[in-house]
């Protein structure tokens, strides 16, 4: 019985010393930003409807979803297309991304019971369950998601018309303080 216990901890430890040893490790210099940036710009000019931005955290790959309440039910073609290019991107490089949904005052209420900060948070994990399946070429170390709702909207400017009311982010960090 003894023994099993120790093969029981070993294993145990083995794996926890697995899990931790392989830290990731964070770019955090300006040389992140820019050349991520310029890449970036190049793969998705093949991709019109990507936005790619500069952000404080890092790099921001935005497209829009055309009706949050049909995605929280199954991801639109247009959508699966979107996420397949970005993850094709984000295999590319080390940096950890964030998935933001946004859906700006969706009214769901015939559909779902759900408000519209759990709407977009349903959207978000689905969207990333999807990069981050067996077949996916993405490790769960490096993705994360969260749905903002309606309480994070874009900067309404004169460049984009409030547009992307209902959108995905895609941040890639290369600043982890985010300043």
């Amino acid at each position: 019985m003894k023994i099993i216990k120790i093969i029981i901890i070993l294993i145990l430890i083995l794996y926890s010393k697995d899990c931790y040893a392989q830290e990731f490790l964070y770019i955090l210099n300006d040389d992140c930003i820019d050349v991520l940036y310029s890449d970036a710009v190049k793969y998705f000019k093949k991709f019109p409807n990507f936005e790619v931005l500069k952000d404080p955290r890092g790099i921001l790959l935005r497209f829009r979803i055309e009706n949050p309440c049909t995605e929280f039910n199954r991801i639109s073609t247009t959508t699966y297309k979107n996420i397949l290019a970005a993850e094709y991107f984000l295999a590319k490089i080390k940096n950890p991304a964030i998935i933001e949904v946004h859906t700006g005052k969706a009214s769901c209420r015939e559909q779902t019971n759900l408000k519209n900060w759990e709407l977009s948070t349903v959207i978000a994990n689905n969207i990333e369950s999807i990069v981050l399946t067996p077949a996916g070429m993405l490790s769960r170390k490096r993705i994360s998601s969260v749905g903002y709702g309606e309480f994070l909207p874009p900067k309404n400017t004169p460049n984009n018309g409030s547009k992307y009311l209902n959108r995905v982010d895609i941040i890639i960090l290369c600043n982890v303080s985010g300043e």
